[in-house]
């Protein structure tokens, strides 16, 4: 009777050990496959802050780019600098949303804003869902070439010498000695973690050579 007794003890034992295994396995997957899901979201996380981020900075790069040599006048010829068109059309004038100047643009340099395409304009146009794209035209033309998406906001200010800020718009034009832009993109979608939008902002301050001069 006590050797019966014994084995039903050792089988119970055993039944309960497996029981336990696969409660412990199954935690274990469970904890393994949501650190993969973590894993996944924090790339695709990073993945878009950090193309968010190279589109702002290439975009900055080309406006400081254009911003440094308008004010590059060696032969003082008075055609390169900031504009303002007198039809008053404020999407393509140089003020706090927009920024229009003449600069020594097309090969071979000579110092001179002759050439057609050497007018330079960035603004935002419309893109979907409250985002914008920055567009950047040349010469005479208005139909912008893309150079980022998903734009929230583009904002220049405009600074005298003496470290002022210029009234919007800035008055007069050859006052100014330096321009700060501002722009803030946002992601397409969610972050999957925060269940926000992800947003970036870039901002650099560009001395203009020669121009309050």
């Amino acid at each position: 009777m006590m050797a019966k007794e014994d084995t039903l003890s050792q089988e119970g034992t055993t039944l309960i050990e497996v029981i336990v295994y696969a409660g412990l396995l199954s935690a274990i997957t469970i904890a393994c496959y949501q650190f993969y899901q973590l894993n996944i979201c924090t790339y695709r996380i990073e993945k878009v802050k950090s193309e968010l981020f190279q589109d702002l900075r290439m975009a900055v790069s080309m406006i400081s780019k254009d911003i440094r040599l308008c004010g590059c006048d060696p032969l003082n010829s008075g055609n390169l600098g900031f504009i303002n068109e007198p039809d008053n059309k404020d999407r393509y004038d140089t003020d706090i949303n927009s920024i229009h100047m003449s600069a020594d643009l097309v090969y071979p340099w000579d110092g001179k804003a002759t050439a057609i395409n050497e007018e330079v304009l960035y603004f935002l146009y419309p893109q979907t869902k409250g985002r914008y794209k920055l567009g950047r035209c040349t010469g005479k033309r208005r139909t912008p070439q893309p150079v980022a998406e998903n734009i929230l906001s583009l904002v220049f200010r405009y600074y005298d010498l003496s470290g002022k800020i210029l009234p919007d718009p800035p008055f007069p034009l050859t006052a100014i000695a330096s321009v700060e832009v501002s722009i803030t993109a946002q992601a397409l979608q969610p972050n999957p973690i925060t269940r926000r939008m992800d947003t970036l902002s870039f901002q650099t301050r560009v001395w203009v050579r020669n121009n309050s001069l």
